[in-house]
């Protein structure tokens, strides 16, 4: 598949009245996510309060993945967790629209980074891999980290035009050039060019080019292509993890694999990651995107945990 590129999708498209609902939400989107800290944060509780109401598949979603990986939790201690959990994720949505719908105010945010010497390279050096977590505040992580660091990112493209006109819109504010998920030889050669790539493989796409280590002790699908563009690289790989914090201020941390990555065995590095992502959660358990259904795969097939 091509390299993504930021060019729009036809206006008669992207007009057309089935995609109304969408601009209208976009427009909610920009005028919800230019509100502040306490805003965001408001509009997260109220929806965390009500997500079985008003999402109650992604709230099922959420409590089903949190007894997966948290069993000693009790049933209201996992209620509790999962409306913190659809809370955050509401604020990071509102986060998301303020990086791509309003990237002038990202300059009033208080950000600290911790690592950044990771990203710095020598010319002849080899480029750089930075392995992502998907936490709700990934897209204004991603943004924030930009203007110190530049780097490319790959992303999953949307099969709504407007959405993915949207996407690839807020993110060339940031960032050289967006690539799909599936365009790995481009990863590859930008790699090679001594460029940085963001990345996250910490998300289930199925079984093809995945194996089944560990995560919080369940066999979770993780893509072997991380490890795999390491090693034709030579790649230097970084780990990026990242918080929103209580007086509304974000922390950006980029950090060593705490062993030796890649090596050769596929399943050994894909649960090196898991590792990393774990420990990153355990930080700040309600900020990662427990919406996705990271066990729908299993080493037999599909999984009916997610079945109501």
């Amino acid at each position: 598949m091509a390299q993504t590129t930021y060019q729009s999708a036809g206006a008669g498209l992207l007009a057309h009245p089935k995609f109304w609902p969408t601009w209208i939400m976009i427009g909610l989107a920009w005028l919800i996510s230019a509100c502040g800290h306490s805003g965001r944060r408001r509009m997260g509780r109220f929806v965390g309060r009500h997500a079985n109401i008003l999402f109650p598949r992604r709230a099922h979603i959420v409590k089903t993945n949190l007894m997966m990986c948290f069993p000693e939790l009790a049933d209201d201690e996992v209620s509790l967790r999962s409306e913190a959990v659809m809370a955050s994720t509401t604020e990071g949505l509102l986060e998301t629209g303020l990086a791509w719908l309003h990237p002038t105010r990202l300059s009033n945010l208080k950000v600290t980074f911790e690592g950044l010497a990771f990203l710095d390279r020598a010319p002849g050096d080899p480029g750089i891999l930075i392995l992502g977590m998907h936490f709700a505040t990934l897209d204004l992580a991603g943004a924030l980290l930009a203007k110190e660091r530049p780097f490319h990112v790959m992303y999953k493209t949307n099969r709504n035009p407007v959405l993915e006109w949207l996407m690839q819109r807020g993110r060339r504010h940031y960032y050289p050039s967006a690539i799909d998920q599936n365009n790995i030889r481009q990863v590859i050669r930008y790699l090679k060019a001594g460029k940085a790539v963001w990345y996250a493989p910490d998300q289930d796409y199925g079984h093809r080019n995945a194996v089944f280590p560990p995560f919080f002790g369940q066999p979770a699908a993780t893509l072997t292509a991380a490890n795999r563009m390491a090693r034709m690289t030579g790649a230097r790989v970084v780990f990026m993890r990242h918080y929103r914090q209580s007086d509304g201020s974000y922390r950006v941390i980029i950090e060593p694999p705490m062993r030796p990555y890649p090596t050769t065995d596929d399943l050994q590095d894909a649960a090196l990651i898991n590792q990393h992502v774990e420990q990153a959660v355990l930080e700040a358990p309600e900020q990662y995107w427990w919406v996705h259904r990271r066990f729908k795969s299993t080493p037999h097939g599909g999984s009916e945990k997610y079945l109501r």
